[in-house]
């Protein structure tokens, strides 16, 4: 392979240079929108894969990759093809199809600008599986952009370097194009990214020929994006199908729209929510490419099952449509121009179906929670038949009033029926209940403003408990500036451990080892130093864990010495008990409050040591602090519930 120097033939732009402006940057700021088009032009060079590189730091020397396996390009080709902007690839050589017969995508000869969305310099490396020619050449943004370059005649593109025929070079044909100088904010997740990239190539994904990666990761199938529940037209029955519908093999319906114009399409629903906004609606695709991104064919409110929108999403196959003498399909590829008469059975056709099928789906999952009705209330029947016949009756029926709101999920429903039979058994919030029961419709509005009221009873309870806690730790604060160390402390907080640790709410008071831990006491000298005996020790137990909590007088300075009892006593105390295995304890947890912490150098070191071995120190204000904060936050959280509620900003007043 012989190298040409670049000064020996020279590459030209032939465009207006300051239009680089619209055709790349305005477009395509979207790394998706923009990665997309270099995908679509490796579809056109007949490739079977394309390699995403996505770099995982930003900085000068990140950059994006794309690189294919597909024809390539000749030395002439890069002048003729590629760098002659707005070259309509389909008028000038006559047909919409590449080679290897896949319907074009290309059309307005603009998409290669696109990188300049998210970089400021393209390079390009293209070797021809014709002629195994090998040219490298680069983009500069900043210099398109110049004073000079606003003109028509033609300018020079930097050549980096350039091989001349080499048959050898056949089987490496292909295109790479580097982006750099890159514009972005933040570093994209391969993963993530190939799931966006998935829904504007999910049909050139399912060709035998053709895959796309980043970083190695393929883009997802249909499937793999969400979880179906529901999937037309394959689930239709027979009354809903619609007249001239064909069920293909592939689980796909064709249909005619207009004048013999056949369309493709499969709309399904998922079990949840889809999360992200734009994957939500209905694509259309034009040969093998996103020409309309998800929408619903522009419906607006009062639709039967709206909510429904928010599970749906689709394609439609429309390759028609790109083969049009008019280009109805905006440079992005983002939007169909539906104003078009060509173009209005199909809207006509989407709106018609989306609405039939919203509808279907609101009545199938109402159907479905009946049923889970059914199998929810089998374990609650004993308690339903311990109802009056007539309380029986009102609580059945706000349950099926809950059923018929599309929003909730299952675990939703299967949650709020429970309460609602648990609050009646109790006598509390019958007079809402009735009114669910009653209620003519119910959507999620109807529910809101039905169980708002309850909600604030309960939240005002709650606060109520809350603000009772907080009183608590108020009083440990003033026995403990009293001095009242002894049994009163111990016995505070043995009847209320979570002042300790919120997850130690279930914690008891242990008494069956007492015998072991005047063992273990003794072993580790805490009897014999006056300061360890004037402690208040107090064991706490929940299922298979211990606590070991050391109550250290106020005011009195921990050295090493106390910590290294400390801990010995905890380790003998742990090797006592595990060694009664029939005790059933796991987790022992040791914990010593105490004064003054930090105040004797080297003890912070030790802490730490014994933090890792589970044996922790806690200061008494640090203690109290703790509780105090963790109850008023909740208390905030109960008040932001109903913030305009009078009596939960009293409470909240009154505890603070």
């Amino acid at each position: 392979m012989s190298a040409v120097a670049s000064h020996d033939q020279t590459l030209y732009l032939r465009f207006h240079g300051r239009i680089i402006d619209s055709l790349g940057i305005q477009m395509y700021q979207s790394p998706v929108a923009a990665i997309a088009e270099l995908v679509a032009n490796a579809w056109d060079a007949d490739a079977t894969e394309v390699d995403v590189t996505l770099p995982d730091h930003l900085g000068e020397d990140a950059e994006i990759v794309v690189a294919d396996n597909g024809t390539g390009m000749t030395f002439g080709e890069c002048q003729e093809c590629y760098l002659n902007v707005g070259r309509n690839r389909r008028m000038e050589d006559g047909r919409n199809r590449t080679p290897n017969d896949r319907p074009l995508l290309g059309r307005k000869g603009i998409g290669k600008f696109a990188g300049f969305g998210i970089a400021d310099i393209i390079q390009v490396e293209t070797t021809s599986k014709e002629t195994g020619e090998r040219t490298v050449f680069e983009l500069n943004l900043r210099e398109l952009r110049k004073g000079d370059y606003v003109d028509t005649s033609e300018r020079p593109v930097t050549v980096l370097d350039r091989s001349s025929s080499n048959s050898d070079q056949e089987v490496e044909s292909g295109t790479v194009i580097r982006l750099r100088e890159l514009k972005l904010t933040q570093v994209r997740q391969p993963e993530a990214f190939a799931r966006n990239m998935a829904r504007r190539f999910l049909i050139n994904q399912q060709a035998d020929n053709f895959v796309v990666r980043v970083n190695g990761y393929p883009l997802p199938e249909d499937d793999e994006l969400q979880k179906v529940q529901f999937d037309f037209p394959n689930d239709y029955l027979a009354a809903e199908q619609p007249d001239g519908l064909v069920v293909a093999d592939d689980r796909w319906g064709e249909e005619t729209v207009a004048e013999g114009q056949r369309i493709r399409w499969r709309i399904r629903f998922c079990e949840k929510p889809i999360e992200t906004d734009e994957l939500r609606g209905i694509s259309v695709f034009c040969g093998a490419k996103v020409a309309q991104t998800p929408f619903f064919f522009h419906l607006a409110g009062g639709l039967g099952g709206q909510h429904g929108q928010q599970y749906m999403f689709g394609m439609v196959k429309a390759d028609y449509l790109d083969q049009l003498q008019a280009d109805i399909i905006t440079t992005e590829r983002q939007r169909i121009n539906w104003e078009v008469s060509e173009a209005v059975p199909l809207l006509e056709w989407g709106r018609s179906r989306v609405r039939s099928l919203l509808k279907i789906w609101q009545e199938r999952r109402a159907q479905e929670k009946v049923q889970l009705l059914e199998d929810k209330l089998a374990p609650f029947s004993g308690r339903m038949d311990r109802l009056q016949p007539r309380d029986r009756k009102i609580v059945e029926g706000a349950i099926k009033k809950l059923a018929s709101i599309e929003t909730l999920s299952d675990e939703q429903f299967s949650d709020l029926s429970g309460a609602l039979l648990t609050a009646w058994e109790g006598g509390r919030l019958k007079g809402l209940i009735e009114d669910v029961a009653d209620v003519e419709t119910m959507d999620e509005g109807v529910l809101l403003s039905l169980l708002a009221e309850a909600q604030v009873l309960n939240a005002l309870h709650v606060a109520e408990a809350v603000k009772s806690k907080l009183s608590i730790v108020h009083g440990l604060r003033e026995r403990i500036e009293h001095r009242e160390l002894e049994n009163a402390v111990r016995d505070y907080i043995a009847g209320n451990p979570w002042l300790l640790s919120p997850e130690w709410e279930t914690f008891r008071v242990e008494t069956s080892l007492n015998h072991l831990i005047a063992d273990a006491a003794k072993e580790a000298g805490l009897e014999a130093d006056d300061d360890w005996r004037r402690r208040v020790d107090l064991v706490l137990a929940s299922g298979r864990q211990l606590l070991v909590v050391e109550f250290m007088r106020p005011g009195l300075t921990l050295d090493r010495d106390h910590l290294y009892r400390f801990q010995t006593y905890i380790d003998v105390l742990r090797a006592a008990i595990r060694a009664n295995s029939a005790l059933g304890f796991e987790v022992i947890t040791g914990l010593v409050v105490a004064d003054n912490l930090a105040r004797k150098p080297g003890n912070d070191e030790l802490i730490q040591r014994l933090q890792a071995a589970h044996m922790h120190c806690l200061e008494w204000r640090s203690l109290l602090a703790r509780a105090e904060a963790q109850w008023k936050d909740f208390l905030h959280v109960l008040v932001q519930r109903a913030p305009q509620d009078e009596r939960l900003q009293e409470l909240r007043t009154a505890a603070e």
